[in-house]
Protein backbone atom coordinates (compact mmCIF):
# COMPACT_ATOMS: atom_id res chain seq x y z
CA UNK A 1 0.00 0.00 0.00
CA UNK A 2 0.98 2.77 -1.08
CA UNK A 3 1.98 6.18 1.63
CA UNK A 4 -1.18 7.78 0.06
CA UNK A 5 -3.45 5.10 0.50
CA UNK A 6 -2.38 4.35 3.62
CA UNK A 7 -3.38 7.87 4.94
CA UNK A 8 -6.41 8.01 3.24
CA UNK A 9 -7.34 4.46 4.91
CA UNK A 10 -6.13 6.04 8.24
CA UNK A 11 -8.32 8.86 7.73
CA UNK A 12 -11.38 6.88 7.21
CA UNK A 13 -10.55 4.68 9.86
CA UNK A 14 -10.18 7.60 12.64
CA UNK A 15 -13.74 9.56 10.43
CA UNK A 16 -15.29 5.90 11.66
CA UNK A 17 -14.58 5.21 14.67
CA UNK A 18 -15.74 9.07 15.49
CA UNK A 19 -18.64 8.16 14.63
CA UNK A 20 -19.36 4.88 16.49
CA UNK A 21 -18.43 6.59 19.28
CA UNK A 22 -20.32 9.33 19.20
CA UNK A 23 -23.10 6.61 17.65
CA UNK A 24 -23.24 4.16 20.82
CA UNK A 25 -25.43 6.13 22.89
CA UNK A 26 -28.47 6.35 20.71
CA UNK A 27 -28.16 4.17 17.26
CA UNK A 28 -29.13 0.64 17.10
CA UNK A 29 -26.63 -1.96 18.03
CA UNK A 30 -26.66 -3.60 14.16
CA UNK A 31 -26.05 0.46 13.09
CA UNK A 32 -22.60 0.32 15.28
CA UNK A 33 -21.84 -3.47 14.35
CA UNK A 34 -22.19 -2.15 10.30
CA UNK A 35 -20.09 0.75 10.86
CA UNK A 36 -17.64 -1.31 13.07
CA UNK A 37 -17.53 -3.44 9.67
CA UNK A 38 -17.28 -0.47 7.13
CA UNK A 39 -14.05 0.31 8.93
CA UNK A 40 -12.45 -2.92 7.59
CA UNK A 41 -12.69 -2.80 3.91
CA UNK A 42 -12.05 -5.89 2.43
CA UNK A 43 -8.57 -7.25 1.03
CA UNK A 44 -8.63 -9.96 -2.03
CA UNK A 45 -5.59 -11.38 -2.70
CA UNK A 46 -7.33 -13.49 -5.89
CA UNK A 47 -8.68 -11.76 -9.22
CA UNK A 48 -11.74 -11.28 -10.16
CA UNK A 49 -13.52 -8.95 -12.84
CA UNK A 50 -17.09 -7.20 -13.57
CA UNK A 51 -17.27 -6.53 -17.30
CA UNK A 52 -20.61 -4.48 -18.36
CA UNK A 53 -21.56 -4.01 -22.05
CA UNK A 54 -23.81 -1.57 -22.36
CA UNK A 55 -26.35 -1.47 -25.28
CA UNK A 56 -26.76 1.83 -25.49
CA UNK A 57 -30.30 2.63 -27.18
CA UNK A 58 -32.42 0.74 -25.69
CA UNK A 59 -31.84 -2.86 -27.19
CA UNK A 60 -35.25 -4.47 -28.34
CA UNK A 61 -35.10 -7.52 -26.05
CA UNK A 62 -38.10 -9.17 -27.43
CA UNK A 63 -36.21 -10.15 -30.54
CA UNK A 64 -32.96 -11.29 -28.62
CA UNK A 65 -34.71 -13.94 -27.03
CA UNK A 66 -37.96 -15.03 -27.75
CA UNK A 67 -40.81 -17.14 -26.10
CA UNK A 68 -41.15 -19.65 -29.39
CA UNK A 69 -44.01 -22.01 -27.84
CA UNK A 70 -47.26 -21.81 -29.92
CA UNK A 71 -49.35 -19.96 -27.31
CA UNK A 72 -46.87 -17.50 -27.36
CA UNK A 73 -45.26 -17.71 -30.48
CA UNK A 74 -49.49 -16.27 -31.67
CA UNK A 75 -48.91 -13.50 -29.62
CA UNK A 76 -45.51 -12.56 -31.02
CA UNK A 77 -46.76 -12.40 -34.36
CA UNK A 78 -49.76 -10.35 -34.00
CA UNK A 79 -48.23 -7.99 -32.07
CA UNK A 80 -44.80 -8.10 -34.71
CA UNK A 81 -46.29 -8.61 -38.05
CA UNK A 82 -47.37 -6.00 -39.27
CA UNK A 83 -46.93 -6.75 -42.79
CA UNK A 84 -45.09 -5.89 -45.65
CA UNK A 85 -41.42 -4.39 -45.34
CA UNK A 86 -42.36 -3.32 -42.09
CA UNK A 87 -42.52 -6.71 -40.46
CA UNK A 88 -40.22 -6.69 -37.67
CA UNK A 89 -41.62 -10.49 -36.73
CA UNK A 90 -38.79 -12.92 -37.44
CA UNK A 91 -39.30 -16.30 -38.75
CA UNK A 92 -39.85 -18.86 -36.31
CA UNK A 93 -38.06 -21.76 -38.42
CA UNK A 94 -34.89 -19.68 -38.49
CA UNK A 95 -35.12 -18.79 -34.34
CA UNK A 96 -32.30 -20.68 -32.50
CA UNK A 97 -33.46 -22.92 -29.71
CA UNK A 98 -32.13 -22.48 -26.05
CA UNK A 99 -31.36 -26.44 -24.40
CA UNK A 100 -31.49 -27.90 -22.39
CA UNK A 101 -34.05 -25.87 -20.39
CA UNK A 102 -36.55 -26.56 -17.87
CA UNK A 103 -39.71 -25.99 -19.16
CA UNK A 104 -41.06 -23.28 -17.36
CA UNK A 105 -44.85 -23.10 -16.36
CA UNK A 106 -46.88 -20.16 -16.31
CA UNK A 107 -50.34 -20.20 -14.95
CA UNK A 108 -50.48 -16.20 -14.87
CA UNK A 109 -54.07 -16.56 -16.99
CA UNK A 110 -55.58 -19.61 -14.68
CA UNK A 111 -54.23 -22.40 -17.06
CA UNK A 112 -51.09 -24.05 -17.48
CA UNK A 113 -48.73 -23.58 -20.30
CA UNK A 114 -45.28 -24.89 -21.24
CA UNK A 115 -43.30 -22.68 -22.96
CA UNK A 116 -39.71 -23.03 -25.03
CA UNK A 117 -37.80 -20.01 -26.09
CA UNK A 118 -35.02 -19.58 -29.08
CA UNK A 119 -32.42 -16.52 -29.80
CA UNK A 120 -32.17 -13.99 -32.47
CA UNK A 121 -30.97 -16.53 -36.10
CA UNK A 122 -27.77 -14.52 -35.91
CA UNK A 123 -26.67 -15.37 -32.36
CA UNK A 124 -25.11 -18.70 -32.59
CA UNK A 125 -22.41 -18.10 -30.97
CA UNK A 126 -24.54 -16.99 -27.67
CA UNK A 127 -26.51 -20.04 -28.31
CA UNK A 128 -23.76 -22.24 -28.29
CA UNK A 129 -22.29 -20.31 -25.06
CA UNK A 130 -25.68 -20.96 -23.40
CA UNK A 131 -26.18 -24.48 -24.32
CA UNK A 132 -23.14 -25.47 -22.86
CA UNK A 133 -23.72 -23.75 -19.57
CA UNK A 134 -21.71 -20.79 -19.72
CA UNK A 135 -24.12 -17.88 -19.90
CA UNK A 136 -27.90 -17.31 -18.26
CA UNK A 137 -30.31 -15.04 -19.52
CA UNK A 138 -32.01 -12.91 -16.88
CA UNK A 139 -35.61 -12.14 -18.38
CA UNK A 140 -37.24 -8.24 -17.44
CA UNK A 141 -34.96 -6.66 -15.38
CA UNK A 142 -35.02 -2.92 -14.75
CA UNK A 143 -35.03 -0.02 -12.37
CA UNK A 144 -37.39 -0.35 -9.65
CA UNK A 145 -37.34 1.04 -6.17
CA UNK A 146 -39.67 -1.52 -5.25
CA UNK A 147 -41.42 -4.42 -6.23
CA UNK A 148 -44.85 -3.49 -8.55
CA UNK A 149 -46.38 -6.85 -9.45
CA UNK A 150 -49.44 -5.26 -11.66
CA UNK A 151 -50.16 -2.20 -13.74
CA UNK A 152 -52.57 -0.86 -10.80
CA UNK A 153 -49.85 -0.57 -8.61
CA UNK A 154 -47.70 0.64 -11.05
CA UNK A 155 -50.65 3.38 -12.08
CA UNK A 156 -50.97 4.15 -8.21
CA UNK A 157 -47.36 4.69 -7.99
CA UNK A 158 -47.63 1.95 -4.61
CA UNK A 159 -45.07 3.09 -1.90
CA UNK A 160 -43.57 5.62 -4.81
CA UNK A 161 -41.79 2.81 -5.86
CA UNK A 162 -42.31 3.64 -9.43
CA UNK A 163 -38.87 5.52 -10.78
CA UNK A 164 -39.21 8.94 -12.19
CA UNK A 165 -39.09 9.49 -15.67
CA UNK A 166 -39.54 6.08 -17.10
CA UNK A 167 -38.52 5.78 -20.95
CA UNK A 168 -36.30 8.08 -21.56
CA UNK A 169 -32.93 7.68 -22.47
CA UNK A 170 -30.67 9.71 -20.46
CA UNK A 171 -33.11 9.15 -17.01
CA UNK A 172 -33.19 5.23 -17.22
CA UNK A 173 -29.31 5.19 -18.16
CA UNK A 174 -29.00 7.22 -14.98
CA UNK A 175 -31.28 4.82 -12.83
CA UNK A 176 -29.14 1.80 -14.36
CA UNK A 177 -26.03 3.04 -13.53
CA UNK A 178 -27.04 4.50 -10.19
CA UNK A 179 -29.59 2.53 -8.68
CA UNK A 180 -29.20 4.68 -5.01
CA UNK A 181 -32.26 7.30 -5.20
CA UNK A 182 -30.95 9.64 -2.18
CA UNK A 183 -30.04 12.89 -4.19
CA UNK A 184 -26.98 12.99 -2.91
CA UNK A 185 -25.69 9.64 -4.35
CA UNK A 186 -26.77 10.86 -8.02
CA UNK A 187 -23.39 11.44 -9.47
CA UNK A 188 -22.05 8.17 -8.02
CA UNK A 189 -22.72 4.85 -10.24
CA UNK A 190 -22.47 1.32 -8.51
CA UNK A 191 -19.54 0.12 -10.78
CA UNK A 192 -17.48 3.08 -8.95
CA UNK A 193 -19.02 2.41 -5.54
CA UNK A 194 -18.00 -1.57 -6.09
CA UNK A 195 -14.72 -0.04 -6.69
CA UNK A 196 -14.77 2.05 -3.55
CA UNK A 197 -15.38 -1.06 -1.68
CA UNK A 198 -12.51 -3.27 -2.91
CA UNK A 199 -10.02 -0.34 -4.09
CA UNK A 200 -7.65 -1.69 -0.85
CA UNK A 201 -7.07 -4.62 -2.68
CA UNK A 202 -5.08 -3.18 -5.33
CA UNK A 203 -1.65 -2.21 -4.95
CA UNK A 204 -2.70 1.10 -7.66
CA UNK A 205 -6.34 1.80 -7.28
CA UNK A 206 -6.37 3.97 -10.12
CA UNK A 207 -6.66 0.93 -12.38
CA UNK A 208 -10.03 -0.19 -10.20
CA UNK A 209 -12.25 0.80 -12.82
CA UNK A 210 -11.85 0.99 -16.49
CA UNK A 211 -13.74 2.55 -19.28
CA UNK A 212 -12.64 2.06 -23.25
CA UNK A 213 -15.95 3.99 -24.22
CA UNK A 214 -15.27 7.46 -22.48
CA UNK A 215 -16.60 8.95 -19.08
CA UNK A 216 -19.08 6.89 -17.34
CA UNK A 217 -21.31 7.54 -14.35
CA UNK A 218 -22.01 3.50 -13.50
CA UNK A 219 -17.86 3.99 -12.93
CA UNK A 220 -18.07 6.90 -10.87
CA UNK A 221 -16.80 6.13 -7.34
CA UNK A 222 -16.32 8.82 -4.08
CA UNK A 223 -12.94 7.72 -3.35
CA UNK A 224 -12.28 5.87 -7.12
CA UNK A 225 -11.53 7.79 -10.27
CA UNK A 226 -12.84 6.06 -13.12
CA UNK A 227 -9.44 5.57 -15.85
CA UNK A 228 -9.92 6.17 -19.28
CA UNK A 229 -8.89 4.35 -22.25
CA UNK A 230 -9.57 4.58 -25.98
CA UNK A 231 -11.22 1.03 -27.63
CA UNK A 232 -7.80 0.05 -28.80
CA UNK A 233 -5.78 0.46 -25.66
CA UNK A 234 -4.62 4.00 -25.98
CA UNK A 235 -4.22 5.69 -22.95
CA UNK A 236 -5.50 9.04 -23.20
CA UNK A 237 -2.46 10.74 -23.34
CA UNK A 238 -1.09 14.54 -22.06
CA UNK A 239 -0.71 16.86 -24.80
CA UNK A 240 3.01 16.03 -25.72
CA UNK A 241 3.06 12.57 -23.94
CA UNK A 242 3.08 10.02 -26.68
CA UNK A 243 6.50 8.62 -26.07
CA UNK A 244 8.69 8.35 -23.48
CA UNK A 245 11.94 10.32 -24.68
CA UNK A 246 14.25 13.33 -23.69
CA UNK A 247 11.67 15.53 -25.13
CA UNK A 248 8.85 13.81 -23.18
CA UNK A 249 11.31 14.11 -20.22
CA UNK A 250 11.83 18.13 -19.97
CA UNK A 251 8.75 18.50 -20.87
CA UNK A 252 7.95 16.53 -17.74
CA UNK A 253 10.41 18.23 -15.53
CA UNK A 254 8.45 21.85 -16.80
CA UNK A 255 4.50 20.52 -16.17
CA UNK A 256 5.25 19.08 -12.91
CA UNK A 257 7.99 21.21 -11.15
CA UNK A 258 6.48 23.18 -7.79
CA UNK A 259 7.73 27.04 -7.68
CA UNK A 260 6.24 27.65 -4.75
CA UNK A 261 8.96 25.14 -2.23
CA UNK A 262 5.46 23.06 -1.93
CA UNK A 263 3.76 25.95 -0.55
CA UNK A 264 1.43 26.56 -2.96
CA UNK A 265 -1.69 23.62 -2.70
CA UNK A 266 -2.64 24.37 -6.76
CA UNK A 267 0.92 23.91 -7.57
CA UNK A 268 1.60 20.98 -5.58
CA UNK A 269 -2.19 19.01 -6.43
CA UNK A 270 -1.36 20.01 -10.06
CA UNK A 271 2.13 18.20 -10.03
CA UNK A 272 0.65 15.22 -7.79
CA UNK A 273 -2.31 14.40 -11.01
CA UNK A 274 0.27 15.26 -13.59
CA UNK A 275 2.89 12.83 -12.36
CA UNK A 276 -0.01 10.01 -11.78
CA UNK A 277 -0.99 10.43 -15.28
CA UNK A 278 2.26 10.87 -16.55
CA UNK A 279 3.13 6.99 -14.74
CA UNK A 280 -0.38 5.70 -15.50
CA UNK A 281 0.24 5.96 -19.29
CA UNK A 282 3.49 4.69 -19.05
CA UNK A 283 2.59 1.68 -17.32
CA UNK A 284 -0.72 0.63 -19.71
CA UNK A 285 2.51 1.45 -22.52
CA UNK A 286 3.61 -1.48 -20.57
CA UNK A 287 1.16 -3.52 -20.36
CA UNK A 288 0.02 -3.67 -24.10
CA UNK A 289 3.61 -4.05 -25.31
CA UNK A 290 3.87 -7.13 -22.55
CA UNK A 291 0.10 -8.43 -24.75
CA UNK A 292 1.18 -7.98 -28.00
CA UNK A 293 0.70 -11.57 -28.91
CA UNK A 294 -3.51 -10.74 -28.00
CA UNK A 295 -3.79 -8.03 -30.69
CA UNK A 296 -1.98 -9.59 -34.16
CA UNK A 297 -2.62 -7.80 -36.86
CA UNK A 298 -5.94 -8.44 -38.95
CA UNK A 299 -6.82 -10.75 -36.39
CA UNK A 300 -9.52 -13.22 -37.32
CA UNK A 301 -10.93 -13.81 -34.22
CA UNK A 302 -12.22 -10.12 -33.63
CA UNK A 303 -13.91 -10.48 -37.36
CA UNK A 304 -17.81 -10.91 -36.92
CA UNK A 305 -20.32 -12.34 -40.28
CA UNK A 306 -22.27 -9.23 -41.20
CA UNK A 307 -25.66 -10.28 -41.82
CA UNK A 308 -26.51 -7.88 -43.92
CA UNK A 309 -23.59 -7.88 -45.73
CA UNK A 310 -23.70 -11.85 -46.88
CA UNK A 311 -22.12 -12.92 -43.76
CA UNK A 312 -19.06 -11.40 -45.28
CA UNK A 313 -16.52 -11.04 -42.63
CA UNK A 314 -15.67 -7.12 -40.81
CA UNK A 315 -13.97 -6.08 -37.54
CA UNK A 316 -16.62 -6.21 -34.75
CA UNK A 317 -16.33 -2.84 -32.40
CA UNK A 318 -17.31 -4.41 -29.56
CA UNK A 319 -14.98 -7.09 -29.80
CA UNK A 320 -12.40 -4.77 -30.48
CA UNK A 321 -13.47 -3.08 -27.38
CA UNK A 322 -13.67 -6.60 -25.06
CA UNK A 323 -10.02 -7.63 -26.07
CA UNK A 324 -8.66 -4.22 -24.90
CA UNK A 325 -10.53 -5.76 -21.85
CA UNK A 326 -8.72 -8.67 -22.04
CA UNK A 327 -4.95 -7.23 -22.39
CA UNK A 328 -5.76 -5.35 -19.31
CA UNK A 329 -6.83 -8.39 -17.27
CA UNK A 330 -3.94 -10.37 -18.89
CA UNK A 331 -1.29 -7.54 -17.25
CA UNK A 332 -3.08 -7.35 -14.09
CA UNK A 333 0.16 -8.42 -11.89
CA UNK A 334 1.90 -5.20 -14.11
CA UNK A 335 -0.69 -3.40 -13.05
CA UNK A 336 -1.05 -4.13 -9.45
CA UNK A 337 -4.60 -5.13 -9.20
CA UNK A 338 -6.96 -7.94 -7.61
CA UNK A 339 -10.23 -6.38 -8.38
CA UNK A 340 -11.38 -4.72 -11.43
CA UNK A 341 -15.06 -3.46 -13.03
CA UNK A 342 -14.91 -2.81 -16.53
CA UNK A 343 -17.15 -0.71 -18.85
CA UNK A 344 -17.42 -0.52 -22.46
CA UNK A 345 -20.41 -0.07 -24.94
CA UNK A 346 -22.00 -1.10 -27.93
CA UNK A 347 -24.27 1.72 -29.48
CA UNK A 348 -26.94 1.87 -32.32
CA UNK A 349 -29.97 0.19 -30.06
CA UNK A 350 -32.31 2.72 -30.61
CA UNK A 351 -34.08 1.02 -33.57
CA UNK A 352 -37.36 3.02 -34.22
CA UNK A 353 -36.77 2.68 -37.92
CA UNK A 354 -35.60 -0.09 -39.97
CA UNK A 355 -35.03 -2.63 -36.90
CA UNK A 356 -35.03 -5.84 -38.83
CA UNK A 357 -31.84 -4.86 -40.45
CA UNK A 358 -30.25 -2.79 -37.76
CA UNK A 359 -31.36 -4.93 -34.73
CA UNK A 360 -29.65 -7.99 -36.59
CA UNK A 361 -26.34 -6.72 -37.34
CA UNK A 362 -26.45 -5.68 -33.18
CA UNK A 363 -27.20 -8.90 -32.14
CA UNK A 364 -24.59 -10.08 -34.24
CA UNK A 365 -22.06 -8.09 -33.19
CA UNK A 366 -22.99 -9.02 -29.42
CA UNK A 367 -23.01 -12.58 -29.80
CA UNK A 368 -19.77 -12.79 -31.54
CA UNK A 369 -18.34 -10.27 -29.02
CA UNK A 370 -19.46 -12.23 -26.09
CA UNK A 371 -18.16 -15.34 -27.31
CA UNK A 372 -15.20 -13.90 -28.26
CA UNK A 373 -14.33 -12.36 -24.95
CA UNK A 374 -15.38 -16.11 -23.08
CA UNK A 375 -12.61 -17.65 -25.43
CA UNK A 376 -10.30 -14.87 -24.79
CA UNK A 377 -10.68 -15.66 -20.69
CA UNK A 378 -10.39 -19.46 -21.02
CA UNK A 379 -7.19 -19.02 -23.25
CA UNK A 380 -5.52 -17.03 -20.65
CA UNK A 381 -4.38 -18.78 -17.28
CA UNK A 382 -5.03 -17.64 -13.63
CA UNK A 383 -1.46 -18.59 -12.66
CA UNK A 384 -3.17 -21.69 -9.79
CA UNK A 385 -3.89 -24.16 -12.52
CA UNK A 386 -7.13 -22.92 -13.79
CA UNK A 387 -8.14 -20.10 -16.56
CA UNK A 388 -9.81 -16.48 -15.62
CA UNK A 389 -12.62 -17.97 -17.51
CA UNK A 390 -13.73 -18.69 -13.73
CA UNK A 391 -12.74 -15.34 -12.50
CA UNK A 392 -14.19 -12.78 -15.08
CA UNK A 393 -17.59 -12.40 -15.29
CA UNK A 394 -19.41 -10.45 -18.61
CA UNK A 395 -22.55 -8.76 -18.33
CA UNK A 396 -25.36 -6.88 -20.25
CA UNK A 397 -27.13 -3.76 -19.58
CA UNK A 398 -28.87 -0.88 -21.58
CA UNK A 399 -31.42 2.14 -20.64
CA UNK A 400 -34.11 -0.27 -21.45
CA UNK A 401 -36.09 -2.42 -23.36
CA UNK A 402 -38.60 -1.90 -26.24
CA UNK A 403 -42.18 -2.28 -26.98
CA UNK A 404 -43.29 -5.77 -27.99
CA UNK A 405 -45.96 -4.14 -30.18
CA UNK A 406 -44.19 -2.68 -33.32
CA UNK A 407 -44.35 1.20 -34.89
CA UNK A 408 -44.51 -0.34 -38.00
CA UNK A 409 -41.15 -0.02 -38.73
CA UNK A 410 -39.36 -0.58 -35.21
CA UNK A 411 -40.10 -0.28 -31.30
CA UNK A 412 -40.49 2.35 -29.16
CA UNK A 413 -38.89 3.03 -25.27
CA UNK A 414 -39.77 0.00 -23.00
CA UNK A 415 -39.02 -0.78 -19.27
CA UNK A 416 -37.88 -3.92 -18.26
CA UNK A 417 -35.62 -6.12 -20.61
CA UNK A 418 -33.48 -9.44 -20.75
CA UNK A 419 -30.02 -9.23 -20.04
CA UNK A 420 -27.06 -11.82 -20.75
CA UNK A 421 -24.44 -13.09 -17.65
CA UNK A 422 -21.05 -15.22 -19.32
CA UNK A 423 -18.31 -16.67 -17.48
CA UNK A 424 -16.73 -19.60 -16.01
CA UNK A 425 -18.76 -18.79 -12.51
CA UNK A 426 -21.82 -18.19 -14.24
CA UNK A 427 -24.42 -20.98 -13.07
CA UNK A 428 -25.71 -20.93 -16.76
CA UNK A 429 -27.86 -22.79 -19.30
CA UNK A 430 -30.97 -21.22 -17.24
CA UNK A 431 -33.39 -18.59 -17.37
CA UNK A 432 -34.24 -17.15 -14.33
CA UNK A 433 -37.39 -16.26 -12.89
CA UNK A 434 -40.83 -15.74 -14.63
CA UNK A 435 -40.82 -14.93 -18.64
CA UNK A 436 -43.69 -11.78 -19.58
CA UNK A 437 -46.20 -13.50 -21.79
CA UNK A 438 -45.50 -12.37 -25.07
CA UNK A 439 -49.00 -10.71 -25.88
CA UNK A 440 -50.33 -6.72 -26.11
CA UNK A 441 -53.16 -6.22 -24.26
CA UNK A 442 -56.22 -7.09 -26.86
CA UNK A 443 -54.67 -9.42 -29.24
CA UNK A 444 -56.15 -13.29 -29.18
CA UNK A 445 -54.46 -15.52 -27.65
CA UNK A 446 -54.78 -19.42 -29.26
CA UNK A 447 -56.60 -18.40 -32.61
CA UNK A 448 -57.00 -21.96 -33.28
CA UNK A 449 -58.81 -22.85 -30.22
CA UNK A 450 -60.67 -19.59 -29.42
CA UNK A 451 -60.35 -16.74 -31.35
CA UNK A 452 -62.69 -15.00 -29.71
CA UNK A 453 -60.76 -15.04 -26.37
CA UNK A 454 -58.44 -11.80 -25.07
CA UNK A 455 -56.27 -11.63 -22.21
CA UNK A 456 -55.11 -8.61 -20.51
CA UNK A 457 -51.40 -8.45 -19.39
CA UNK A 458 -50.98 -7.54 -15.76
CA UNK A 459 -47.60 -6.51 -16.22
CA UNK A 460 -48.09 -4.45 -19.52
CA UNK A 461 -48.29 -1.18 -18.79
CA UNK A 462 -49.06 -0.09 -22.60
CA UNK A 463 -47.73 -2.05 -25.92
CA UNK A 464 -46.25 -4.83 -24.76
CA UNK A 465 -44.07 -2.25 -22.08
CA UNK A 466 -43.12 -4.74 -19.18
CA UNK A 467 -43.24 -3.81 -15.50
CA UNK A 468 -39.97 -5.42 -14.50
CA UNK A 469 -39.41 -8.59 -12.57
CA UNK A 470 -36.68 -7.53 -11.38
CA UNK A 471 -34.68 -4.57 -10.50
CA UNK A 472 -31.33 -3.42 -11.45
CA UNK A 473 -30.81 -3.74 -7.46
CA UNK A 474 -31.24 -7.15 -7.41
CA UNK A 475 -29.30 -7.87 -10.62
CA UNK A 476 -26.16 -6.05 -9.57
CA UNK A 477 -26.03 -7.24 -6.24
CA UNK A 478 -26.13 -11.07 -6.96
CA UNK A 479 -22.89 -9.65 -8.91
CA UNK A 480 -21.46 -7.91 -6.55
CA UNK A 481 -21.65 -10.74 -3.95
CA UNK A 482 -19.88 -12.87 -6.17
CA UNK A 483 -17.50 -10.32 -6.60
CA UNK A 484 -16.75 -10.50 -3.01
CA UNK A 485 -18.99 -7.87 -1.15
CA UNK A 486 -20.64 -8.94 2.26
CA UNK A 487 -24.33 -8.94 1.77
CA UNK A 488 -24.64 -7.32 5.56
CA UNK A 489 -22.06 -4.68 5.53
CA UNK A 490 -21.03 -3.68 2.05
CA UNK A 491 -24.04 -4.35 -0.42
CA UNK A 492 -26.71 -2.10 1.48
CA UNK A 493 -24.97 0.63 1.18
CA UNK A 494 -24.16 0.88 -2.35
CA UNK A 495 -27.82 -0.82 -3.47
CA UNK A 496 -30.09 0.93 0.00
CA UNK A 497 -33.47 -0.06 -2.09
CA UNK A 498 -32.37 -3.81 -1.98
CA UNK A 499 -34.24 -3.60 1.15
CA UNK A 500 -37.57 -3.48 0.06
CA UNK A 501 -37.17 -6.58 -2.05
CA UNK A 502 -37.40 -9.72 -0.59
CA UNK A 503 -35.17 -11.95 -2.72
CA UNK A 504 -31.19 -10.43 -2.62
CA UNK A 505 -29.59 -12.70 -4.17
CA UNK A 506 -31.16 -14.12 -8.05
CA UNK A 507 -28.78 -16.83 -8.47
CA UNK A 508 -27.29 -17.01 -11.40
CA UNK A 509 -23.73 -16.77 -9.74
CA UNK A 510 -21.95 -20.23 -8.52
Amino acid sequence: MSKKEFDRTRREFLLKSTLLSASTVTAPFALNLFTMNAIAAPIFTDYKALVCVFLAGGNDHNNMVIANDTNSLIGYQAARSIGGAGTIALNPSNMLPLSPLTPITDSIYGTSLTRSFALHPVMTDMQALFNAGHAAIIPNVGPLIGPLTNKTEYRNNLNGWRPTNLFSHSDQTAQWSNTNTNVTEKNYGWGGRIGDAISASNTNSQYTCMSTSGNSLFLAGKTINQYQITANGVPVPISGFTNFGLNANTLKDIITKQYSTNTNKFEMDHADVVNRAIAAQQNLADVFTQTAAMAPANDPAIQYPNPNNNNTLANNSLAIQLRTVARMIAGRSLLGTNRQVFFVTLGGFDTHDFQSTNHADLMARLSHGINYFYNQMVGLSDGVGGTMSNKVTLFTASDFGRTFASNGDGTDHGWGAHHFVSGGAVNGGKLYGSFPMTAVTGTVRDASTNPVTKFDNPIDVGSGNYIPQFSVDQYAATLAKWFGLDPVTDIPGIFPDLANFTTKDLGFML
